[in-house]
């Protein structure tokens, strides 16, 4: 049959593909209509096809046609090849040809964009429905896209970087448009892209940001750094980037230029950040991992620039942004030493003197005279003279320039002193934490613990007695006891909690708090209530105060009253909270919460107590939260502060707790940040971290368990007590309510033996309650708190960050919670129960033993894992929801204690107080043949347990 009515139109047919095989993404589209249907048909662009097709077109738009297609693309391609001959480029031939390329192409289509809104483009897409391919127009969208990215992190705690697309006002995710090279594609819409988009999309392929997904500062230094000189790049936080938005600390340095000149070069001291130079808004530093951006004030600045121009008439002359004098012009009229002097007074640091070598240095050794004028309480008053030859030096100018890190000053003879390693050892501490008043110094009497006074120069030694002084050291001495312990206590302390106590009680003879920073098992809370003994054997009518997370309350109770028992305890938390009845049963000791005692401030700081107690004091490590300051407000004679991680975050952690324990030993906030916190944690400046050490050495002491390994039983089993919120106890007691009223109901009406289904089941129930409310599977509890989650994670946050720990439970569920918990507090684990596979569980436990392996936790199922297992890299084990099958409960501590540990082992029991846990623990002491029978829900069970053994439980 004739074809008839044939009509041609003629469009641009886009496939992109094309430009990877370095050919043009558009050609010549023929779309034939006729009786038999529509037929498509597609020739390249040549100066042929274009001249016959597009005739009706611009002579421009035709020319740049022709550059688009198959030809000239070749000849574009020979001459890049010429081209990277001749420059011998460093880069290969084909990677020189694929940018050059593309990069010229881009420029072709950028200008061609205009042409697609002149002619129909066609393009090929396939059927969501059917699967087939279909040719259909397309749009070639004038609008150019532009990318910004964004940083976050997964659910693991890995960081990732996502990439999105702003256009027309919107931002969409990369992932909902098609990539092709040069275009990004959307439904029917092309765009093209700019070259330098196509190029970062294409770094980004080849350096995969995933390979830095656990690593902030590779992922800060070879991602983010690189992608932010040209886009916006989201961090919310994720890199440690920190805002520096504080006003500057004017500083001079000072220099030579050729051996004749002295230059004062301007420069701001930003918080620790020193900058100089022409001014920019902002400055990015990278310290140890950590992206600081500084602000700059350009009106502060300048400000303090015009100051030092109008500091002499030749420097309004000089632009440079710095000024120099001849030296004798700088001597002349004693300029500079007016200058020095001026600039000290206005608080401007001077930094760089010890470098200058043509002005000379004075002959003169430093001279100090010292000596106590009065003491007040635990403050000292002291005379002090510096000098150099028959010169005074002012103690405030000396003092500026110690806390600015100079060591050198001027004198009024032009010549610069020094102030060498010694007098810096032992006076330099001192004025630094001094407050100065002329020639007195006003500081606490327990700076004498760390400086190096000399006994010949020890002239302020009478503000603690050289008995004392003897004692302080003959207890650094190992052998030697030199307090006793009090009779009253029922405990045989080890070698190491003898020291321990010892020192608490020196240190509190001269007022001092102490800081008490063993590690986790050690036993601090014993040696400390040695020190409340010791205390009340001085003083029977003190009173002391405890106060500690809700979740320790019921411990210390029970800790004192098992060494302590003349010490009488009283709880002031939740509906007990009656101080009249505390002084009425005249108790001793008051045990409260931080949250309680923060909200009944006004009642507690009424009283003088003998004795403080901090537990987990890094409670506190924010000065400026309600609770701190509510600590603050304690009256107290005895401090101390009890944290196997007193620094949990940075150094700065330290300073509320030893605020409280040493007040005003380390001046104000803003001093220890710039003195200690910033250079030890942004530039690790070990000068700083030494002095550090040495000003708080005496009123911390931690031992690790290594270090008194040999003092310690191989294995050591504890009760950690949980105690449940108001929340998590008021659904236990309703819900043992109702299991008692139907429990005691099924035996009166079919016996003891008859239900003892309902006996497990309501046994069950309870636990999981004590567990967590959640593994109930009921709706509305699951949100409800559990404590032992709480518990659990503050454990391994504050206290284990480094040791390997294994976490047993019974429940699946509860091992998902706390594996979730851990995620969300970026604590990574292992996890393995009845549905992990065995060659999975060899892997993981191989992986856990390796000497390096980063991974601190293994979460184990308690039947699965409490046999057949060697996981001797652990030292701590925690039985969340133990198992009453004391055998069964042995034998999953004993994956950590066995043949090959070379660790003392610490095994602990969560229980929750005031529970069926607690009664069942106390059940098994009075019945030891419950110790089996409890766990193996058999036959056995229910015969063992008497109708009152069950109203004991369930009461």
């Amino acid at each position: 049959m004739a074809v008839s009515n044939v009509q041609t139109k003629i469009a641009l047919f886009l496939k992109p593909a094309r430009i990877d095989q370095r050919w043009s993404p558009l050609q010549v589209f023929h779309i034939i209509k006729s009786n038999r249907g529509i037929e498509y048909a597609q020739e390249p662009m040549t100066e042929e096809s274009v001249d016959k097709h597009f005739r009706q077109q611009p002579k421009e738009w035709r020319e740049l046609l022709i550059r688009l297609g198959d030809p000239a693309l070749a000849l574009l391609v020979q001459e890049i090849t010429r081209t990277h001959a001749k420059q011998k480029a460093g880069t290969s031939l084909h990677a020189y040809i694929e940018r050059s390329f593309v990069r010229q192409l881009q420029q072709l289509l950028q200008q061609a964009l205009p042409l697609a809104r002149e002619l129909p483009i066609y393009h090929r897409s396939v059927n969501p429905k059917t699967g087939n391919h279909l040719t259909e127009p397309c749009v070639l969208s004038p609008n150019q896209p532009k990318l910004s990215f964004k940083v976050g992190r997964n659910e693991e705690g890995s960081l990732g970087l996502e990439t999105f697309v702003q256009l027309d006002g919107e931002t969409t995710p990369l992932e909902a448009f098609i990539l092709h090279t040069l275009f990004l594609q959307r439904g029917k819409e092309y765009y093209l892209l700019s070259y330098l988009d196509h190029q970062t999309l294409r770094w980004l392929e080849a350096n995969n940001p995933d390979d830095y997904a656990k690593d902030p500062v590779a992922f800060s230094e070879h991602v983010v750094s690189k992608l932010q000189t040209d886009y916006p790049v989201e961090v919310s936080g994720l890199l440690n980037k920190q805002e520096v938005k504080v006003p500057p600390v004017n500083a001079v340095y000072l220099s030579e230029i050729s051996g004749n000149f002295l230059m004062l070069t301007p420069r701001y001291n930003y918080d620790g950040f020193w900058v100089e130079g022409p001014w920019q808004m902002i400055q990015e530093f990278n310290r140890n991992g950590e992206t600081y951006v500084v602000y700059r004030d350009k009106e502060a600045e300048q400000g303090f620039h015009d100051f030092l121009q109008g500091l002499h008439p030749t420097f309004g002359r000089q632009l440079n942004g710095y000024f120099y004098l001849p030296f004798s012009e700088a001597k002349k009229k004693h300029w500079f030493l007016k200058v020095y002097h001026q600039l000290l007074a206005d608080n401007v640091e001077l930094i760089g003197m010890e470098m200058l070598q043509q002005f000379r240095y004075s002959p003169y050794p430093v001279q100090t005279e010292l000596r106590i004028s009065k003491t007040v309480d635990s403050i000292m008053h002291l005379h002090m003279k510096v000098g150099f030859g028959k010169e005074e030096v002012q103690l405030n100018e000396l003092q500026k320039l110690l806390l600015a890190g100079q060591r050198s000053l001027l004198l009024k003879d032009h010549s610069i002193a020094i102030l060498d390693d010694k007098w810096m050892a032992q006076y330099s501490a001192i004025l630094k934490h001094g407050k100065i008043s002329k020639n007195e110094v006003v500081i606490p009497q327990w700076i004498l613990l760390g400086i190096d006074l000399e006994e010949n120069e020890a002239s302020t030694r009478p503000a603690i007695s050289q008995e004392w002084w003897n004692r302080w050291t003959k207890w650094q001495e190992e052998d030697h006891t030199v307090i006793s312990l009090p009779a009253t206590i029922k405990a045989t302390l080890r070698p190491y909690q003898q020291k321990g106590f010892e020192w608490m009680c020196l240190l509190a003879e001269i007022d001092a708090g102490a800081c008490l920073a063993d590690d986790m098992g050690l036993g601090k809370t014993l040696q400390t209530i040695c020190f409340l003994a010791y205390l009340n054997e001085r003083e029977a009518n003190g009173k002391y105060m405890i106060v500690c997370p809700a979740s320790l309350i019921h411990n210390w109770r029970k800790e004192l009253e098992k060494f302590a028992p003349h010490l009488k305890a009283s709880v002031y938390h939740s509906t007990q909270r009656n101080m009249e009845q505390f002084f009425k049963e005249d108790a001793q000791v008051l045990i409260t919460s931080y949250g309680t005692m923060r909200s009944d401030i006004e009642q507690l700081q009424l009283v003088q107590w003998a004795a403080v107690v901090l537990d987990e004091s890094h409670t506190i490590k924010n000065p400026s939260a309600q609770i701190t300051r509510a600590v603050y407000q304690l009256k107290a004679k005895a401090r101390v502060a009890l944290s196997g991680t007193p620094v949990m975050n940075n150094t700065f952690d330290l300073y509320a707790q030893l605020q409280f324990l040493v007040p005003g030993l380390f001046g104000g906030q803003e001093f220890f940040r710039k003195v200690y916190a910033h250079p030890i944690d942004r530039e690790h400046d070990e000068e700083k971290i030494r002095a550090l050490q040495k000003m708080t050495a005496p009123f911390i002491l931690r031992r690790t368990k290594k270090q008194v390994a040999t003092d310690l039983p191989p294995k050591t089993e504890s009760v950690l007590w949980c105690e449940m919120g108001v929340e998590q106890k008021a659904l236990y007691e309703e819900v043992k309510g109702q299991i008692r009223d139907s429990l005691f109901l099924n035996i009166k009406n079919d016996g003891l033996g008859k239900s003892k289904l309902s006996i497990l089941q309501g046994m069950q129930k309870l636990r999981q309650i004590c567990a967590a409310p959640q593994l109930l599977g009921e709706a509305g509890y699951q949100q409800s708190p559990a404590v032992k989650i709480e518990v659990l994670l503050d454990e391994l946050q504050h206290n284990l960050r480094n040791n390997k720990v294994l976490v047993f439970s019974q429940f699946k569920g509860m091992l998902q919670m706390i594996g979730d918990a851990c995620k969300r507090s970026g604590i990574k684990f292992y996890h393995f129960d009845g549905d992990t596979p065995p060659a999975k569980r060899s892997e993981m436990v191989a992986q856990f033993q390796e000497e390096g392996n980063e991974v601190m936790v293994f979460l184990i199922s308690l039947k699965a894992g409490n046999t057949g297992l060697t996981l001797t890299a652990a030292d701590y084990v925690f039985l969340v929801d133990p198992w009453w099958n004391t055998a069964v409960q042995q034998q999953a501590i004993d994956r950590a204690y066995r043949i090959g540990q070379t660790k003392n082992v610490f095994a602990y029991q969560m229980i929750c107080k005031d529970s069926i846990e607690e009664k069942i623990i106390e059940l098994q002491q009075r019945k030891r043949m419950l110790s089996d029978a409890l766990v193996t829900e058999d036959d056995s069970f229910v015969k063992e347990l008497s109708e009152e053994d069950l109203r004991y439980l369930f009461e």
